[in-house]
């Protein structure tokens, strides 16, 4: 089934990729790549003008300047293998071509009468983010003449100004089915090769992908006869009479070319005002970033698109600033699915609801979830999340996971894997925060085989070969004050708490009290200290850095949380019943939504 709109045929190009749709990360860069980038920079930064020889030479204007981004420079290192005085040379040669052509001089006005049957168009998204552009050479209207030319020019920055946070390249989909009224649509070999000078020379590294479809024979010898112009990283992104679904998704995928699902209609009078005012509406918003940024030459491509909360100015500065920053985006969830933690038992059974900004206290603050709206850049409508919020979050609010929908910062949530469930993601980050990532390898001791003696059996056994790190999972503070009998002097206790005996008001004030002493008092053991930094599993201002980090374990199956059991959102109580027992082997989870209704 095509997508359409109510009213008929799609008229108006899409606004984001789908939910699905992520770019692949940037590389790191090596210690001499990052070196080149820097010496490039620095050049870039001194220029006192930008020479040419039809009197357009002159200083570096704002537009220029933010032109020149990070991201642009690496492009024109990467498009002269590392070359660097080759790559400044190449930079040089472009800002003086833009001046010369008009590139910024290039209106819509004056290029409609080229786009009216809409033989070029940007349409949707690739799976890996890229904006798609659209070439229909069976529906060319015009004559050869230079503004052919110079509407790809122009077509080409406005997807550019498309292009979200993560993403510099584009999928390029041409179909060569020939127009009822002119079989012969291919550009002269003298403009064929002038287009290619200008997008190799001038637009390096943006061609992502390059789809192509319904290849005459004429059109095939056409290839073949500027094939030795294309550059070689350049030919294998070409991908011929190919299932374009493999790289769109369908429901983006215009149904005009191979299996796409998506019905649309050009209009012109309708796409053409709305697809500039889109692109004109996404550029000021850089611009506005820029501005907002220092206008540094060299700022991040993905701050200008929203991608990042501060430029390369604020870089260096603390990480709370950025976390501060992200204080004001908000998502609307769906909750799936929400782990039970001993800590609920406090937020149920202990803490006295005028410690609360609200009346209600819904436990669970470990769950994963589909995203409904957001305010934040990081998400969109659809994505699965996992979501940790800390505990101030949970005071002020008195909301937990165990409820349909939830509004919480987005500070507090991370996309879940593409290979992982949102069952599976259930209960991650207390887990994994608890582990510390302290343990290469790991021995699990069953407590409940040594009720009073657990702390002497350990150093029984492990007084040569001490541990690295002890994961209380627990509470024992017995085993943390005799800890230094088997645990190494640089060693790390981690508890999740201390044991309570009871979830009265009373054993939760003595149980914060003894993390508190175990945290300040002092290691030396004359002093009454047990010899051992000890940490607690904090639900206090999780970091966004740390939460990634572990998720990326997660994503590669280096890190699995373990499921005692998973209860239908009306076992709430019987759930309970099973998590304050003691003797869950695992997450205790509670489905809210589940998979399927969220």
């Amino acid at each position: 089934m095509a997508t359409s709109s109510s009213s008929g045929p799609l008229k108006l190009p899409l606004l984001s990729p789908t939910s699905e749709s992520h770019p692949k990360p940037r590389p790191v860069l090596t210690a001499e790549q990052q070196q080149k980038y820097e010496w490039l920079l620095q050049q870039v930064k001194s220029w006192p003008e930008v020479p040419s020889t039809k009197g357009k030479a002159g200083p570096l204007t704002d537009r220029e300047k933010f032109w020149l981004t990070k991201e642009c420079l690496l492009r024109y290192l990467r498009a002269t293998k590392w070359h660097e005085h080759e790559s400044e040379k190449r930079l040089l040669e472009t800002l003086a071509w833009r001046r010369e052509y008009g590139v910024e001089q290039l209106t819509a006005d004056q290029i409609s009468p080229e786009n009216e049957t809409g033989k070029q168009l940007t349409l949707g998204y690739d799976k890996e983010g890229r904006v798609c552009h659209y070439l229909n050479p069976g529906r060319q209207n015009t004559e050869p003449s230079p503004r052919q030319v110079q509407h790809l020019v122009y077509m080409v920055e406005r997807v550019i100004d498309l292009m979200p946070a993560g993403v510099e390249t584009l999928a390029l989909l041409i179909n060569f089915k020939q127009s009822k009224t002119r079989s012969n649509t291919s550009p002269s070999l003298g403009m064929a090769r002038e287009i290619l000078h200008i997008l190799q020379h001038h637009y390096p590294e943006r061609l992502g992908k390059a789809l192509i479809i319904n290849m005459p024979w004429v059109v095939t010898g056409f290839f073949k006869l500027i094939n030795p112009f294309i550059d070689p990283l350049t030919r294998e992104k070409l991908k011929f009479n190919e299932d374009m679904s493999q790289y769109v998704p369908q429901e983006q995928l215009w149904s005009e070319f191979s299996t796409g699902k998506l019905e649309f209609e050009y209009d012109h009078s309708v796409y053409w005002p709305a697809f500039n005012k889109l692109c004109s509406e996404r550029w000021e918003a850089r611009w506005q970033r820029w501005t907002a940024g220092g206008q540094h030459i060299g700022e991040s491509e993905d701050y200008l698109s929203g991608g990042l909360e501060t430029g390369v100015a604020q870089a260096s500065k603390p990480a709370v600033v950025a976390e501060k920053a992200a204080e004001q985006d908000h998502l609307l969830v769906k909750i799936s699915h929400a782990a039970l933690n001993p800590a609920d038992a406090v937020t149920l059974r202990s803490m006295p609801w005028f410690l609360h900004s609200t009346k209600t206290a819904v436990p669970c603050f470990d769950f994963t979830g589909i995203v409904l709206s957001s305010t934040s850049v990081r998400f969109s409508a659809g994505d699965k999340i996992i979501a940790f919020p800390d505990l101030s979050f949970l005071l002020k609010s008195g909301s937990g996971g165990l409820q349909e929908v939830i509004s919480l910062p987005a500070k507090h949530c991370v996309r879940l894997p593409e290979t992982q469930t949102l069952l599976s993601g259930a209960g991650l980050f207390l887990t994994a925060f608890t582990a510390n990532l302290q343990l290469r390898e790991s021995k699990v001791i069953d407590y409940t085989k040594y009720p009073s003696s657990l702390h002497k059996e350990l150093a029984r056994r492990y007084k040569d070969n001490q541990f690295d790190a002890v994961i209380d999972a627990y509470g024992d503070q017995t085993l943390y004050t005799n800890c230094r009998h088997f645990l190494k002097p640089q060693g790390i206790y981690s508890a999740v708490s201390i044991h309570y005996e009871s979830y009265a008001m009373w054993d939760l004030l003595k149980s914060v009290w003894t993390i508190v002493k175990n945290m300040v008092w002092p290691k030396a053991t004359w002093l009454g200290g047990a010899g051992r930094t000890f940490k607690i599993a904090s639900m206090n201002d999780p970091q966004l850095k740390e939460m990634e980090e572990l998720n990326a374990l997660f994503a590669e199956g280096k890190l699995k949380v373990v499921h005692d059991s998973v209860w239908e959102f009306d076992q709430v109580h019987e759930a309970l019943d099973k998590l304050f027992s003691g003797h869950a082997a695992g997450k205790v989870v509670i489905k809210v939504c589940g998979e399927e209704e969220a």
